[in-house]
């Protein structure tokens, strides 16, 4: 199950009541593929936000309505209330009369529990959640521009940071960001799937931390092979030359610790070393073995 139908279905499954559940079925029908006069339909691909539609229209208007099952490659799910005056008892009871534009109703919002089941409802019937393992976005489609404006308001009035785009013929309501998907989830009521997000951040945070850690210690592999590979190159070369025999004792004793152990780094060397020296005193020393190297050319 993805991630967007598993925060649905923990919302299907915690069915409403009195006030809530009409906000809750205002907020599905005003978003739906057809809410007016002469049609209401709604059009999802989840079983579960049908079938809890249907049981919202009969609790909040004692109207019957009926699922149809279409779609080739997957099921399509379609609510539609068949009868004319089932839709005029649903329509006259949210305050729309016959004339009227029909979106969001700020007069029946009275109460800020409305509004959250309001917006659970909108987040039912054209809300969609990416898989976080893969990015973070939370999105709200709409087919007209004053239905999309008007939510994205509402959601700014309770504090949530979404921003409003036009694509492939829809108008978007959206965030991106991992916190305010967060916080919409468990305004909204889901409070599991908040966790499992959760959980899926701290995973990518571990994951991120240790793939930084590993490329820097990978890096820094690379960085003491590359510089023991020089300073072989340039020991070897004073070996060739009959050099070696002539070097102060310290040198070559640092040229013996390099040739010796040609895959350690200088901190490693210097522990291997017979009288003590620092690293940096290491270094000196086969910096200057190198220079003397660069002569013999």
């Amino acid at each position: 199950m993805s991630f967007s139908n598993a925060v649905k279905s923990e919302l299907c499954g915690a069915m409403t009541d009195g006030a809530a559940a009409l906000a809750e079925c205002h907020g599905m029908l005003v978003v739906c593929r057809s809410f007016s006069f002469k049609k209401i339909a709604l059009q999802t691909a989840n079983r579960e936000v049908a079938e809890h539609f249907v049981l919202l229209l009969r609790r909040c208007f004692d109207v019957m309505s009926h699922i149809k099952v279409g779609g080739t490659t997957r099921p399509t799910y379609t609510v539609e209330v068949a009868s004319e005056a089932d839709r005029k008892k649903i329509l006259y009871k949210l305050s729309y009369r016959q004339d009227s534009d029909i979106g969001v109703d700020f007069a029946r919002l009275k109460t800020e529990g409305n509004i959250k089941d309001f917006i659970r409802g909108v987040f039912l019937a054209s809300g969609s959640l990416a898989d976080p393992e893969k990015e973070y976005r939370a999105e709200f489609s709409f087919k007209e521009n004053e239905t999309a404006a008007d939510f994205f308001t509402l959601l700014d009035s309770q504090g949530m940071s979404f921003s409003m785009t036009f694509r492939a013929g829809k108008f978007l309501v959206y965030t991106k960001n991992s916190t305010t998907i967060e916080d919409f989830l468990t305004y909204i009521g889901a409070g599991g799937e908040t966790l499992s997000l959760i959980g899926v951040k701290v995973y990518k945070s571990v994951r991120n931390r240790l793939n930084r850690q590993n490329n820097f210690e990978t890096s820094n592999i690379l960085k003491t092979a590359d510089a023991a590979f020089l300073q072989n190159t340039a020991i070897l070369k004073l070996k060739k030359a009959g050099k070696l025999e002539t070097l102060p004792d310290e040198l070559l004793e640092a040229a013996e610790l390099r040739m010796n152990n040609p895959d350690l780094s200088l901190s490693a060397l210097c522990k291997l070393s017979k009288t003590p020296i620092t690293r940096s005193g290491l270094n000196h020393r086969i910096k200057k073995l190198m220079a003397l190297a660069q002569e013999l050319d």
